[in-house]
């Protein structure tokens, strides 16, 4: 079973921190729900809600990276060498494997199933040296060198790892550097990145901020709505942002490595509805009494809470290569329980291989042995 001692949540209130990692998986497997549900993954066989919340898990993602960051910057990664360090661990841990299994699986998998790979779906610009390289430096999605939509490979989730780390950045040189150098090198990144890193970088700091918002006690009938109702709106979400203007007034926001644009009013109005829920649940389960679930139960939701980088980061290129070796048609339910299956085999398998190099990692950087 996956080592968990030093988990980013775990020193938060217990219960609030297995919440938190339910909350985080829920997202990972809603972005795996979307890209199940597309052609020429699988067709017509995923209900169409389930594959609707993928962009809204994205939104979760930065909302959550911003309120895990503070916590850990409050309490025990406080010096820059300890920060960075742990930030550094934390992404090349997963990103290097995944790199590692996505060059192997699509070329693998434009060996054995050519036309498949030919599908812009699947792989939308040719895989490149210069795709791998812009990712393993985060840049990829930097609009200062016009890369115009480069991603590892058939690897299209890897887009957002170029804002969370830039945010990561941003958070570290004003938590620890002099003004004088923080605000202006911040500047810098968020004009190289972009005006979509640029536009998406307030619900990163929303989420940031909701960490030091406390609710107290006597407004826990109050909580108890507004969270039930937090819930149904982020169930109904993809129907309420579905009813949006998706122009975002005339300007374009780039993200990914397709000609896709940001919904900016979906993305924001996604936020307040995760807005309310982190404040109500932490309100609800932060001064609850801290009584242990049985030990079985908080293992289970650690271990899927150490799932969710490496499904993220893993799943498409997987999805990809499963379906180009799969013995049925792709509208069949066979089809779709064979890849899905196969996917998070691959996961389960690689996590442990994150998690070792995670320590090595951290053991060799300063402020972090």
């Amino acid at each position: 079973m996956h080592r968990t001692p030093d988990a980013e949540t775990q020193d938060m209130p217990y219960r609030y921190s297995l919440y938190l990692d339910v909350l985080r998986f829920l997202a990972a497997l809603a972005v795996f729900l979307d890209h199940l549900s597309i052609h020429p993954i699988t067709k017509d066989l995923i209900w169409h809600r389930l594959g609707a919340y993928g962009s809204i898990a994205v939104t979760i993602f930065f909302a959550l990276s911003g309120h895990v960051i503070a916590h850990v910057t409050a309490t025990r990664e406080r010096t820059l060498a300890r920060y960075a360090g742990a930030r550094i661990a934390r992404m090349y841990s997963v990103v290097l494997v995944a790199l590692a299994a996505t060059w192997m699986l699509d070329n693998l998998g434009m060996a054995l199933n050519p036309d498949l790979y030919a599908m812009q779906r699947i792989m939308w610009k040719p895989q490149s040296l210069e795709g791998y390289a812009a990712s393993l430096l985060f840049i990829n999605e930097y609009q200062i060198f016009n890369f115009n939509g480069i991603v590892p490979g058939s690897n299209g989730p890897y887009w957002s790892l170029s804002f969370e780390v830039t945010y990561y950045a941003i958070a570290g040189l004003c938590l620890f550097a002099p003004r004088t150098i923080a605000w202006p090198v911040a500047a810098g990144l968020l004009l190289a990145g972009g005006k979509t890193i640029a536009a998406l970088f307030p619900i990163w700091v929303m989420g940031y901020l909701l960490y030091f918002v406390r609710i107290g006690p006597q407004h826990k009938a109050w909580m108890k709505g507004l969270f039930t109702l937090s819930i149904v709106l982020l169930v109904a979400a993809p129907s309420i942002t579905g009813r949006l203007p998706t122009d975002n007034f005339g300007f374009q926001f780039p993200v990914g490595r397709g000609p896709f644009n940001r919904n900016l009013l979906a993305d924001y109005l996604s936020a307040i509805f995760i807005a309310i829920h982190l404040v109500c649940a932490r309100s609800l389960l932060g001064d609850a009494p801290q009584q242990r679930s049985p030990h079985a139960a908080e293992r289970m939701v650690r271990w899927l809470g150490s799932l969710t980088f490496p499904l993220y980061l893993i799943h498409f290129p997987a999805l990809a290569f499963f379906t180009a070796i799969s013995p049925w048609r792709i509208d069949t339910l066979p089809h779709a329980l064979f890849i899905t299956a196969a996917t998070f085999t691959l996961v389960i398998v690689l996590t442990p291989w994150t998690d070792a190099l995670k320590y090595a990692l951290r053991k060799r950087l300063p402020g972090n042995a």
